[in-house]
């Protein structure tokens, strides 16, 4: 989603989806901010964290 207009666009459904909880709402937008930075949202022996993606990491590693 790099275009400004669908990620609006994409939030307001989201924040309209009756069948969605506040706390479903929360994740989904955190998580599309976060893949939107550059990161993947991962998961390991049930636990869930952001891994940032391979073409990004040595600039974050850099920094």
């Amino acid at each position: 989603m790099g275009n400004r207009a669908a990620r609006r666009a994409w939030t307001s459904r989201v924040m309209s989806d009756a069948n969605l909880t506040d706390l479903d709402k929360r994740l989904a937008l955190s998580i599309a901010d976060m893949d939107r930075r550059g990161f993947t949202f991962c998961q390991i022996d049930g636990g869930f964290f952001f891994q940032p993606e391979p073409q990004y990491a040595a600039s974050l590693a850099a920094a």
